[in-house]
């Protein structure tokens, strides 16, 4: 539990790179979660794990009031300076399993790449609280996808992996799921009942920098000491660049999963 902490809060060490090589979450996905749960400009929501807004702007856009709760204080940061325009979008700092929120008062609680953080005792049980009658729980995770081309880049990197986080054991390293192969995550249906559950893939590209750039930002290669980290990064722009004329086309898959609180729940 204690790495697990620590993992959660590295993400706090550079607000700026991690909002500039994070890859953004697309419209659509927002459509679908503004159709599914019926949210407009009268709905009051809270956001876990904003980090520096990405998928609280497209909300914010509703004019539905935004309670987001952020875990880094400078990521806190960052995220109030790309919503200032948005004044209905609050920004606090601290962890959601310790944070002093109204009961029965949200809408919809809403969580992108974030809600696996959460300690498992407080994941549904508080969100559940949190929520008004029949309101919704949405999860939106990213998942790194095989390209359906072979997956060269994936092959040729496994190298330089195995030098920094050499493997446990004879077994071959795991291959990059499908879009079809991602499965929701688990709901407790003792609070929730699931909805949808939709993948949204989507390519995009990077240059041997920005790719560099975008691993950065992962709590494996943040915990790194230093000159190892950069020595990892430098290893991967130069795999890039004399292998892959400096341009790789990453494909990601982002989920989203709704559900909705249980009529037979009580606080």
């Amino acid at each position: 539990m204690q790495t697990h902490n620590v993992l959660r809060e590295t993400f706090d060490e550079d607000a700026e790179r991690y909002n500039q090589f994070r890859p953004h979450y697309p419209q659509p996905l927002f459509d679908k979660l503004i159709t599914d749960t019926g949210i407009n400009a009268d709905s009051s929501l809270l956001e876990i794990g904003p980090g520096t807004g990405q998928a609280t702007k497209p909300l914010a856009r509703l004019g539905a009031d935004i309670t987001a709760i952020e875990l880094g204080a400078a990521l806190a940061k960052k995220a109030q300076q790309e919503l200032q325009q948005y004044r209905n979008a609050h920004i606090i700092t601290g962890a959601f399993e310790g944070a002093d929120l109204p009961a029965a008062t949200y809408d919809l609680i809403f969580s992108a790449t974030a809600f696996h953080w959460i300690k498992d005792e407080d994941k549904f049980t508080k969100a559940a609280k949190l929520l008004k009658p029949e309101g919704y729980l949405a999860i939106i995770h990213t998942e790194h996808i095989y390209d359906e081309k072979g997956d060269a880049f994936y092959t040729a990197s496994r190298p330089i992996y195995d030098t920094y986080w050499p493997p446990k054991g004879d077994s071959s390293p795991p291959r990059l799921p499908t879009s079809h192969d991602i499965q929701a995550p688990y709901i407790d249906s003792h609070f929730f009942t699931p909805k949808s559950f939709t993948v949204f893939p989507i390519v995009t590209a990077y240059s041997a920098k920005d790719y560099a750039g975008l691993l950065s930002t992962y709590s494996p290669v943040i915990m790194l000491p230093i000159a190892k980290r950069q020595q990892f990064l430098a290893d991967i722009a130069a795999l890039i660049d004399t292998q892959f004329a400096g341009k790789l086309e990453k494909h990601f898959a982002f989920t989203l999963t709704i559900a909705q609180k249980n009529r037979t729940f009580r606080r």
